[in-house]
């Protein structure tokens, strides 16, 4: 079982998003790489003017200083430009477009998870909050000599990291994403922690 889950944790938080690394660069149009005006839009009704304009600028200040001034961008398009005696049947170009499209894609998921924080703190509170009534339940039901069922813990388990898993793949997708969707990924985070809670060692 532990194994499985394990399995389950590369897929969703590693080999998902770096699948759509890989894969969505090699789209040809150049719009699937811009964040989307609907999308901007839906940051600045649900956070407001001010708090949007400082996840652009949050956004940019990151990618400059983790990429840019590190000098990630530059070196992974060196020898790129060079000139060639041979003709390389536009491999070049391909390559250019594809590191292109990459770090538009990089860009696109620092500038999500920018907006994202927003909902960290609210999140993190409602999670304990939720983590600590599950856990009384538990008891109670335990002092009860209650049973719950542990396929409800292990399905409220994989529940958590499959959320976890498109959390993370959203954060590059090459999709407008409403920022409303942070909400609703929160409550239900905050549902399948409940449950977790609630479930654990029941019975014991």
């Amino acid at each position: 079982m532990a194994s499985r889950f394990a399995s389950h944790v590369r897929l969703w938080l590693f080999f998902a998003p770096l699948m759509i690394c890989v894969t969505v660069p090699f789209l040809p149009d150049k719009s699937d790489f811009e964040i989307s005006e609907s999308e901007q839009t839906s940051v600045t009704r649900v956070l407001g003017n001010a708090r949007a304009d400082h996840a652009i600028a949050l956004a940019n200040e990151r990618f400059v200083r983790w990429f840019v001034t590190t000098g990630a961008v530059k070196a992974s398009f060196s020898g790129s430009d060079a000139d060639t005696i041979l003709s390389d049947g536009g491999t070049a170009k391909l390559g250019r477009n594809w590191m292109r499209n990459f770090w538009l894609t990089i860009y696109r998921g620092v500038y999500r998870a920018s907006v994202a924080q927003y909902w960290a703190f609210g999140g993190f509170v409602l999670l304990c909050a939720l983590l600590n009534d599950g856990a009384v339940s538990r008891r109670i039901r335990a002092a009860s000599a209650g049973f719950a069922n542990p396929v409800t813990f292990h399905v409220a388990a994989h529940g958590l990291l499959v959320c976890f898993g498109f959390g993370a793949s959203a954060l590059l997708l090459p999709l407008p994403f409403a920022a409303y969707w942070w909400t609703v990924g929160v409550a239900v985070v905050g549902m399948l922690s409940w449950r977790l809670a609630s479930a654990f060692h029941v019975g014991r």
